[in-house]
């Protein structure tokens, strides 16, 4: 099964990450008839918890939080969790609050990462340093780096008549997913039903979001089963993108410029040691 692996990940709380986790994994279930699976990686479990205590819906899930979060060994676990359920859904869909402990290399898994933004100058701010710090994922020169996608929340309608996705404020590629509009009346769903039970401008924002992620999602697949991958490059995603990884890869070429700006000094001195003596 090519499962449709979706990340949807957040610096911090009240984005709207578990309200789109939860109705995002509902609507693929039951609007794009699609086997789904919530993996709810956040210590809070809101999103698994609004989908278990509401209305009955086809969609399985499952909370998991690791025992440990040292930053290889969360790596491995949470990786292997994805990896062992991959089979048993079209869809997967995952919810995780991001914290500086974590590996932006557990993102490789996903083929859609999803980070939803309210339009706030302060929140994108916020939004825009958290994607400086990963932006080494989407922009990987091996193996295939999932698209990223970002999601306004919570935007008002004068919000709607703004544009603050300039190229100058987020210069790193991403796709732009119609915005899901504010409504206070969601909050009355949580744990009872789902956005695609209510009827309101929030509805019909959702739908077109969710549309939106579904056709990315088709786009990705196309585009990642046209290119070939070499077990070599592979291997450079599973093992060697890791901070460790990089943080020695960036000592070990800093200590060869050294040398080599030593050697290049040396061999200076030599010719100069050379000269005066042939003279």
């Amino acid at each position: 099964m090519d499962t449709l692996k979706i990340l949807i990940v957040s610096q911090k709380g009240g984005v709207g990450k578990s309200t789109l986790s939860a109705n995002l994994a509902v609507w693929f279930s039951e609007k794009s008839f699609k086997q789904t699976l919530l993996i709810d990686l956040d210590p809070h479990g809101s999103s698994s918890q609004w989908i278990d205590n509401a209305r009955s819906s086809n969609v399985l899930t499952q909370h998991y939080v690791p025992n440990e979060f040292g930053e290889r060994r969360w790596l491995i676990d949470a990786r292997q969790k994805i990896r062992k359920n991959s089979h048993i859904a079209e869809v997967l869909i995952s919810d995780l609050t991001w914290t500086s402990a974590l590996d932006p290399e557990f993102m490789h898994e996903f083929d859609l990462v999803i980070v939803p933004t309210s339009v706030s100058t302060i929140e994108l701010s916020a939004t825009n340093k958290f994607l400086e710090n990963i932006r080494w994922v989407f922009e990987s020169r091996t193996g295939i780096p999932p698209t990223l996608l970002l999601c306004p929340s919570r935007v008002t309608e004068k919000e709607l008549l703004g544009d603050p996705f300039s190229k100058k404020d987020f210069p790193l590629p991403f796709l732009l997913l119609p915005p899901i509009v504010h409504d206070d009346s969601v909050r009355k769903l949580f744990k009872n039903n789902f956005i695609i039970d209510f009827n309101g401008p929030i509805k019909q924002s959702f739908i077109k979001c969710a549309s939106a992620i579904q056709n990315a999602g088709v786009i990705h697949k196309q585009a990642k089963s046209s290119i070939k991958l070499k077990l070599s490059e592979r291997r450079v995603i599973d093992t060697h993108n890791t901070k460790l990884s990089r943080y020695m890869s960036k000592q070990t070429a800093k200590k060869e410029k050294q040398f080599i700006e030593k050697k290049k000094s040396f061999s200076g001195f030599s010719k100069l040691i050379n000269s005066v003596l042939s003279k």
